[in-house]
């Protein structure tokens, strides 16, 4: 089963066209952005290392799992790395990683840090700095490595679809609860007050207000369990992936077993069924997209070591 792509902009495509119209944002340079590359194979070498130690299976997702294929590397434009484990795995690694990488890295995750903005494992080198252009002054920036935990699904359609307007209703809140708390005044002020970027930023801090004293570490802690719940299903998702709960809906078949590739001049592991994958994501993702579509990302702060 292959989700079809819709023609919709997601909600970061709209907000990413803002900033690109905002001032005090900017790209990396094409030399910062080669360090910042190399900085991130480091990272996912000694995350490649734990996960060897205690048999944990990860595989690349997203744009790395398409940078794999289309250009056996990280795509030109690109700046990130992402991986994907099981939800079993992913626990085993939040558990031993701390203690294996002593304090090379801060780990930000969900029900650990109340700061964390995200719903998934971030995986961040010390003294790095990395501020994209709407990380708040409290969040935790540092070049890092995102690890989302792929869960399992009512194998009933009707349960699964249910399940998965639940998921949506609890990113929403959760999300928002995070923005409400950290009212971003300077990228309010930067965006345009007629932009969907600004409705949106609206929309999430009413949210967030209404549901604030639920409490984040709460509101994450049930998130969590509500989206793991399921095990050993026909089909799986990645609810905090680029596109959610339904958008990433594949058979189990699809992720597993591992699939081989190769990701600058490294063996890595993929989804069993890339092409599937990829094409749900990306639609026909062998094409290059024109210029003016590439998915960039923006900073405000980069520092490769803080300490100079």
């Amino acid at each position: 089963m292959v989700v079809k792509r819709d023609n919709m902009k997601r909600t970061t495509d709209c907000l990413n066209d803002d900033v690109k119209r905002s001032d005090g944002f900017y790209e990396l340079s094409d030399d910062e952005r080669y360090k910042l590359k190399q900085c991130l194979m480091e990272i996912y070498q000694d995350i490649t290392f734990i996960c060897k130690k205690y048999n944990l299976t990860f595989m690349l997702g997203g744009g790395s799992a398409l940078g794999a294929v289309r250009h056996k590397g990280f795509i030109p434009w690109d700046d990130d790395l992402d991986l994907m484990m099981s939800r079993e795995d992913y626990n085993k690694l939040i558990k031993v990683f701390p203690k294996e990488v002593g304090d090379k890295y801060i780990i930000s995750y969900p029900n650990r840090n109340c700061n964390s903005m995200t719903l998934f494992l971030k995986i961040i080198k010390r003294n790095t700095l990395m501020k994209y252009w709407d990380d708040t002054d409290d969040y935790i920036s540092g070049i890092y490595i995102d690890v989302f935990p792929m869960e399992g699904v009512p194998n009933d359609p009707i349960l699964r679809c249910l399940k998965g307007i639940f998921v949506f209703v609890m990113r929403k809140i959760s999300t928002s609860v995070k923005i409400y708390r950290r009212k971003n005044d300077s990228l309010k002020r930067k965006m345009n007050l007629n932009s969907i970027s600004c409705l949106y930023y609206k929309l999430s801090i009413t949210i967030g207000a209404i549901f604030s004293f639920v409490g984040e570490k709460r509101l994450d802690y049930f998130f969590d369990r509500f989206v793991s719940s399921d095990k050993n299903t026909k089909y799986m998702t990645i609810p905090t992936g680029r596109k959610s709960y339904f958008g990433e809906l594949l058979p189990y078949s699809v992720f597993f077993p591992v699939s081989k590739g190769i990701f600058e001049g490294v063996e890595v592991n993929l989804p069993n069924q890339v092409d599937i994958y990829l094409t749900n994501l990306y639609g026909d993702y062998m094409k290059i997209p024109p210029a003016e579509k590439r998915e960039r990302h923006y900073f405000t702060d980069f520092s490769l070591d803080v300490t100079k």
